[in-house]
């Protein structure tokens, strides 16, 4: 059991009933074949490729919209840093935060579920992808004001990578605290958080990706340059001047 974990009533019941019945009960998960609570949960997070990862939740999830609450369990579980980890961060979730952090993680442990519960099993790619950000957006409804951060225009790759499965990277989870508070706020675009993520989240040689980056746009390496420049600037002195956003960003280097 986590620290974290230890603050909230619900987590901990959570916690408890996973590893006195769940992570040793072997169980069937259909095309998955038998496997104990803990093996389905590594499974999903071994390193693997999105489209491999993606039939795997959506397996599951199959499984939990028909009934299979052993299913609906795994996935709670898999993604139970992202429920711990988001009240501290989203803005819609900064009053009841302030107030308590068990109920502000107990109430996002809810919306995860209902997230979950609901998936759309049409929604075939990203599907770690969609379910954080949806639970992101679903916190905002229920306890802020509404964004449409469902309308980011953002290609599946970006989105995984912003709200994917990496829990131990800590550039890529600063990145991602940092681009919700910003969507939240109002404080970029949505046309600026889906350059400034593809430029911070390109993989190999950041050159080549700004080099793509501008063919597309149709401007020059200079040109965008001082976009992306004038964004991180944008984005660097909002952040600095909210006080409740004690967030580390070292964006990469060109």
């Amino acid at each position: 059991m986590t620290a974290w974990a230890k603050t909230s009533p619900l987590a901990d019941q959570l916690f408890d009933e996973w590893n006195s019945f769940h992570s040793h009960t072997t169980h069937h998960f259909g095309t998955l074949g038998e496997l104990t609570g803990d093996e389905a949960v590594n499974l999903i997070r071994q390193p693997q490729a999105p489209e491999q990862r993606d039939a795997l939740l959506l397996e599951l999830l199959t499984r939990e919209h028909a009934g299979d609450t052993f299913a609906g369990r795994v996935l709670l579980k898999s993604f139970m840093p992202l429920a711990l980890r988001l009240p501290s961060s989203c803005s819609s979730m900064r009053s009841l935060w302030q107030h308590s952090p068990a109920d502000a993680r107990t109430a996002t442990i809810g919306v995860l579920w209902e997230v979950i519960h609901t998936y759309p099993l049409e929604r075939s790619r990203s599907v770690s992808g969609n379910i954080r950000l949806e639970t992101i957006k679903n916190l905002g409804v229920w306890f802020g004001s509404e964004h449409s951060v469902d309308a980011m225009p953002i290609e599946d790759e970006l989105l995984e990578k912003i709200a994917g499965p990496d829990e131990s990277d800590d550039v890529f989870r600063d990145l991602v605290t940092i681009l919700t508070w910003a969507i939240d706020s109002g404080t970029l675009r949505r046309d600026e958080v889906q350059l400034l993520a593809r430029i911070e989240l390109a993989e190999g040689d950041p050159g080549v990706a700004r080099e793509e980056a501008a063919a597309e746009l149709g401007v020059s390496r200079e040109t965008l340059n001082r976009r992306v420049c004038r964004i991180r600037t944008k984005l660097m002195q909002a952040v600095s001047g909210d006080m409740e956003a004690k967030v580390s960003y070292a964006p990469r280097r060109s």
